[in-house]
């Protein structure tokens, strides 16, 4: 994203503190909230590059940014709300922008979780989790590490779950930083 167009990076930018206040506080991202980052990005996409291109804009950065989330929500690692999140972000941005920005995310909640698992002292745990999700998703469904006693896949308890979207407000910010 060279350079923000002048409406982005306020819409942008006062959508995800929104989410995030949210997140933290209910731990949820409503999708009340996406669906005006959604239309307000259409109608951003369209008053800067016209109907057509501002459509094409809009749907490709959405499609980016949810793309690159997607599999967190399918391994069970965030909400669906993120991925929401993450595509309403990226439908103001474009494909491009939309996957720096989402590669910036990754590295954000990454980041913070690592930290949390080291000042709760739950490496172990959380390196035995990161496993049972590589096992699984390498193999076949009947083939994963199970529990003797349930017979369910086995994950260990952690330091609990972050609200991702404060790690998108981050990363988004520091993406439009960056751009600028």
């Amino acid at each position: 994203m060279n350079g923000v167009p002048f409406p982005v990076g306020p819409c942008v930018v006062a959508l995800v503190v929104m989410a995030a206040i949210y997140d933290i506080h209910a731990r949820r991202i409503p999708n009340w909230l996406v669906v005006i980052g959604l239309v307000v990005g259409l109608a951003v996409q369209s008053a800067l590059h016209g109907a057509m291109d501002g459509l094409q804009l809009w749907v490709g950065g959405a499609l980016a940014g949810g793309a690159v989330l997607l599999p967190g929500y399918l391994l069970r690692m965030m909400g669906a709300g993120d991925v929401k999140l993450m595509a309403a972000v990226g439908c103001f941005c474009g494909a491009s922008g939309a996957f720096e920005t989402a590669l910036v995310v990754c590295m954000v909640g990454g980041v913070w979780a690592l930290v949390e698992m080291l000042r709760h002292k739950q490496m172990r745990a959380g390196l035995h989790n990161m496993a049972a999700v590589l096992m699984d998703v390498s193999m076949p469904s009947g083939d994963a590490i199970r529990d003797n006693e349930t017979g369910k896949r086995t994950r260990r308890a952690t330091t609990g779950t972050l609200p991702y979207g404060v790690a998108i407000a981050i990363g988004t910010t520091l993406t439009l930083i960056a751009s600028v």
